[in-house]
């Protein structure tokens, strides 16, 4: 139900921005588009490393959380994302 919803949104939209005359508001909309893209791919490969060795550190000093908590916190991680 929900995957509808998205693909109205998105119709939706592309009515609305083929319709618009405002420069200003397709301005706003490619620098939305423009930072969630820029977000994942803008984190350097040695910051990834740092992480990944941190979080081995944290598993062998058994600093770990149930699996069922992680899966919550990405779920809600994954709703605050939308745009």
């Amino acid at each position: 139900m929900k995957v509808m919803n998205i693909e109205t949104t998105k119709l939706e939209l592309m009515q609305m921005l083929l319709q618009t005359q405002k420069e200003s508001v397709l301005a706003k909309i490619k620098s939305i588009f423009e930072q969630e893209s820029s977000t994942f791919y803008s984190t350097k490969i040695s910051d990834l490393q740092q992480r990944a060795e941190e979080s081995l550190k944290s598993i062998e000093s058994g600093e770990t959380r149930p699996i069922e908590e992680f899966k919550n916190q990405l779920d809600n991680w994954k709703n605050n994302q939308a745009i």
